[in-house]
């Protein structure tokens, strides 16, 4: 029932960025005048996943990508927002949530539909136990994506009792393809985050458009 709650836990997430108001900066301008090339500060831009990675493409052809070998299990579905790729990987070390890496991509026939700039405004808005790193630009395969963390403290239901106050990591990426765009987060517990970033990391590496050479 773990990848339930992970599921529970992106849903509400993203109704709120999708729908909240939003303060406008025009970073995407700015981000044409970034190199070409740039990284996460103090890390080295990604390398492609090695050798042993597998190529995963949705039914829905929404991407392809690739993923690590064993412990990432991808299905599509549809919810109150759309089409949405899950990718569940491990267990937090207390078992209490399983990591989730999901891929939407976001157009004007999406529900909430906002564009790029004013949805990443929305997911970076601090509250109480709520804080986001600066924007970083950095190239992937499917463009010049714009990156950040979120950290935050949010009660979620649980199955084996009432609800739990989880501390939560995210790592986010939204790559603009004209209006159009993709969000790919990675949701885990702090406990366990940095096991993960490789991951997220070289899954947008090889993520492209299907069509995309």
């Amino acid at each position: 029932m773990l990848f339930k709650l992970a599921a529970v836990l992106l849903l509400v997430s993203t109704i709120a960025l999708l729908s909240a108001p939003v303060r406008a900066e025009d970073w995407l301008q700015a981000a044409q005048r970034d190199a070409a090339s740039v990284a996460i500060p103090g890390e080295a831009a990604p390398d492609k996943p090695g050798r042993g990675w597998v190529d995963y493409e949705p039914v829905s052809r929404l991407f392809r990508a690739e993923l690590p070998p064993t412990g990432w299990n991808a299905f599509e579905e549809e919810d109150a927002l759309g089409v949405v790729v899950r990718i569940l990987g491990p267990d937090d070390p207390s078992g209490a949530l399983r990591a989730s890496l999901t891929v939407r991509l976001v157009d004007r026939d999406s529900p909430a539909f906002i564009p790029a700039k004013d949805a990443i405004e929305s997911m970076r808005r601090s509250g109480p136990g709520r804080e986001a790193s600066p924007v970083r630009p950095l190239r992937v395969g499917a463009g010049l994506a714009r990156i950040f963390e979120v950290t935050e403290i949010r009660r979620v239901p649980v199955d084996t009792g009432p609800s739990a106050l989880l501390d939560l990591h995210q790592y986010v990426a939204v790559i603009p393809r004209g209006e159009a765009y993709y969000v790919v987060r990675l949701v885990s517990a702090r406990t366990n985050y940095l096991d993960l970033r490789d991951v997220f990391l070289g899954f947008l590496k090889s993520l492209k458009p299907i069509g995309a050479r």
